[in-house]
């Protein structure tokens, strides 16, 4: 072990974890030190925002640069650095929509800021480890900030239930997930992703067989829950409802990429064990879950809850390619991290439209909508632009994202199991054309004729542009973003072999 230590290149090491470290110290620095500023919101907010640029910063320099370099328990390629920009984009457009929407809702603490930063960097750790005990730590660090951050309303019942839900549901996935863990390592006598990848199907031999499957059983439960694929998504309408929206955009965003970054990385390494049993598994969860979340979506009126039950209906579009892994790995995993881009701008941006219109009260319903397009045309815009996006109507993001992951299971010769997806496509048109209807062809009711038009800080603004722009010009131009990602992805999988 310490020669192990005495050969580690620590100033190296240092600059590859940079974008781990930053919002680790960060959040730390803001526990300890951030209450005794003055102004200490203003000090907190611009803080993690400068510290959140300077992990970002970091991580596209250790993207150019990466040589998927092993140290410890941790794994240093570009798909390590892919995510963790993902991560910090979600984490800046959360912290710009932050600042007002604390300041009106009487949320102003500290330690909310340093939640955020703790979270990421738990994710960070998720698709950086190549130790399925590292993914574990860094998935507990993760939920335990997120818990937190679901019940920060506390004068709000919704809130406290919410936080108590997703704690109580938390518990049980990470018991399965855990489980899992131990189950492999007693099958196979290691957690390292890379040797249980390399050994593959040697190590099913005899009588570990059983333990090994029994594994991989927990382990896709635990994650299961942790993404909310059908069945196990029934916190996740309550949760998203239930929390504060500016937590719900990166729970919805922030945590689902992470969850799917860490399937990446186990499905690489174990699935590939039992290609033909992991493929029935996927389409069956894939199907159900598509299905289950866009007939719930359907009689939604609260668009916390609408979008609740479409973040099921997407998780189960984005594992569909997952049944070719065993056939085209590279091309599966570019196109569900394409789809973790797209969706993060998507969400994010129709999230900000719900927190532009809100002041001292949520505006999150189907109604509140009324008659946007003539108070707020932009706005309006805005929002018909990312429900369109998240329908997949080209020529947006969101249809080139559903576009690859469809495609993949096409060229697997599963074409029935994209037709199960487009027609679940279809499906959702209704409930995201609904709100469309509202702001354009809805008149205002009485409370929005005298109340104010709207309430857009800055900020806010901001980030409805950037995602605006984001979903429209990558969706007319997708080519260069995915070829970025490909190159993530190949050099990931090929250094693996």
């Amino acid at each position: 072990m310490m020669q192990e230590l005495l050969k580690i290149d620590w100033l190296v090491f240092l600059r590859q974890t940079l974008p781990l470290l930053l919002p680790l110290g960060g959040g730390g620095f803001l526990l300890l030190v951030g209450p005794f500023f003055k102004r200490s919101h203003r000090f907190n907010f611009i803080f993690s925002i400068a510290i959140a640029l300077l992990a970002l910063f970091f991580a596209w320099q250790e993207w150019l640069g990466a040589t998927n370099q092993t140290v410890n328990l941790l794994l240093f390629d570009r798909f390590t650095y892919l995510f963790a920009i993902l991560f910090l984009i979600a984490l800046i457009l959360t912290l710009l929509l932050s600042y007002s929407y604390l300041e009106s809702f009487g949320l102003v603490r500290p330690e909310y800021y340093a939640l955020l930063l703790f979270a990421v960097f738990g994710m960070m750790c998720m698709v950086a480890g190549h130790d399925l005990m590292v993914v574990f730590l860094g998935l507990e660090v993760m939920s335990v900030s997120v818990y937190v951050l679901a019940g920060f309303q506390r004068s709000n019942v919704l809130s406290v239930e919410a936080a108590l839900k997703y704690f109580l549901v938390g518990a049980f996935a990470s018991s399965f997930l855990l489980m899992g863990i131990a189950f492999i390592y007693g099958a196979t006598g290691t957690t390292d992703l890379i040797v249980l990848h390399q050994k593959g199907l040697g190590m099913l031999a005899g009588e570990t067989r059983v333990y090994a499957l029994v594994g991989l059983s927990l382990l896709a439960v635990g994650l299961g829950f942790k993404i909310a694929l059908v069945p196990f998504h029934f916190w996740a309408a309550d949760v998203y409802h239930g929390a504060p929206v500016i937590v719900t955009t990166f729970m919805a965003t922030a945590v689902k990429a992470a969850g799917f970054g860490a399937i990446l990385r186990v499905v690489w390494a174990l699935f590939q064990w039992e290609p033909l049993l992991f493929a029935n598994m996927i389409w069956v969860a894939s199907v159900l879950t598509m299905t289950i979340g866009n007939i719930a979506a359907l009689t939604q009126k609260n668009l916390k809850r609408m979008l609740a039950y479409s973040s099921i209906a997407h998780a189960g579009y984005a594992i569909l390619p997952l049944v070719a892994f065993s056939k085209q790995g590279a091309s599966v995993t570019s196109s569900i991290s394409f789809y973790m881009l797209a969706y993060i701008l998507m969400t994010v941006g129709a999230f900000a439209v719900l927190i532009a219109l809100s002041e001292k009260e949520e505006k999150c319903t189907i109604q509140d909508l009324s008659g946007l397009g003539t108070r707020k045309p932009f706005l309006a815009f805005s929002m018909t632009l990312f429900l369109l996006s998240l329908t997949g109507i080209p020529p947006t993001l969101g249809f080139f994202g559903k576009y690859y992951l469809f495609l993949q299971a096409v060229q697997a010769g599963y074409i029935w199991l994209a037709v199960i997806g487009v027609i679940n496509s279809v499906i959702s048109v209704y409930y995201y054309l609904g709100p469309v209807v509202a702001m354009y062809f809805s008149k205002e009711t009485a409370d929005q004729k005298v109340g104010p038009t709207y309430w857009s800080p800055q900020a806010v603004l901001v980030v409805i542009w950037f995602t605006f722009l984001g979903v429209s010009l990558f969706g007319l131009f997708p080519s260069n973003l995915l070829d970025l990602i490909q190159t993530s992805v190949s050099s990931w999988l090929v250094a693996g072999k």
